[in-house]
């Protein structure tokens, strides 16, 4: 008794390791990229939600994350596998517009930083709105330029 007991302890003990090493394994194999949203025109204030789309670099459309995350005092942190990405950043919320259009390098064990600093905004006031008035040049027109039918 005192034998399948020592035995299965081991055999326990083995295939907790070996569990252990496969998830290493995969830590070894991706990386943490930590967004930091730099709100300092709008004093600081938390960005409700972004939309993140971490696509490959090698021209197969594989966008390995697509998602919106809801950052923690304006830094999220994404898991990717190591490579080469573009990056899209879109505020989504109070702050909406379009961010970052980047080339970001993640490697292996490292935690790689991405600042991107948010553009005063200013919201819109029933009243206060000017509209500036557009001014057409019709002699400057491709279809009336001369050097356009050649």
């Amino acid at each position: 008794m005192l034998k399948t007991g020592i035995i299965l302890f081991y055999v326990a003990l083995l295939c907790h390791n070996g569990l252990y090493a496969c998830s290493r394994h995969h830590d070894e194999d991706s990386a943490t990229v930590i967004i930091t949203l730099n709100n300092h025109c709008n004093h600081d204030k938390e960005i409700d939600s972004v939309y993140l789309i971490f696509d490959r670099c090698d021209g197969s459309g594989a966008g390995v994350i697509r998602q919106i995350f809801h950052p923690a005092f304006n830094e999220i942190a994404v898991q990717v596998p190591k490579g080469k990405y573009f990056v899209d950043v879109y505020c989504l919320g109070t702050y909406c517009e379009r961010l970052r259009d980047c080339v970001v390098r993640v490697k292996s064990r490292k935690t790689n930083k991405l600042l991107i600093n948010l553009k005063e905004t200013s919201f819109f006031t029933p009243g206060k709105v000017n509209i500036p008035q557009e001014q057409v040049d019709f002699s400057n027109l491709s279809i009336t330029r001369y050097s356009a039918f050649r």
